[in-house]
């Protein structure tokens, strides 16, 4: 009897366990869909603020003028590197853990290309000719 009940126990801890680890995957998930929505739409506006910069490449400031086209474009091409390597696909198909570890992975990677892409759109939006 008291085996059955060690049993039981057990089982509902590795339910009550495995609930929680998907809870928290789903939230992991939200939290870097939702950190990518922020960080998309400032891609157009890297892109906006590089073709304002390249009709300034040229003059008195054009050694910092370049500087800010290329902070810009790396905060694109960092963008461009993490959506492709993400992979919504494989994350389907991994176990709760491998997801949770992830997620984790990505949401930190999304927030060091968060500063960086708000440092470099800071930087050129506060550029005055």
């Amino acid at each position: 009897m008291l085996n059955k009940i060690l049993v039981v126990g057990l089982l509902v801890g590795l339910i009550s366990c495995s609930q929680a680890e998907e809870k928290l995957s789903e939230e992991l998930e939200g939290k870097v869909m939702g950190l990518h929505d922020k960080l998309m739409p400032k891609t157009e506006e890297i892109v906006a603020l590089q073709g304002q910069l390249d009709s300034l490449s040229t003059g008195k400031d054009s050694v910092h003028v370049n500087k800010l086209k290329k902070a810009l474009a790396k905060s694109d091409q960092a963008m461009m590197d993490w959506m492709h390597h993400f992979s919504m696909d494989s994350l389907r198909k991994m176990d709760v853990k491998s997801k949770i570890e992830y997620l984790g992975d990505q949401y930190n990677q999304l927030k060091e290309l968060q500063k960086i892409t708000d440092s470099s759109l800071d930087a050129a939006k506060a550029y005055r000719p």
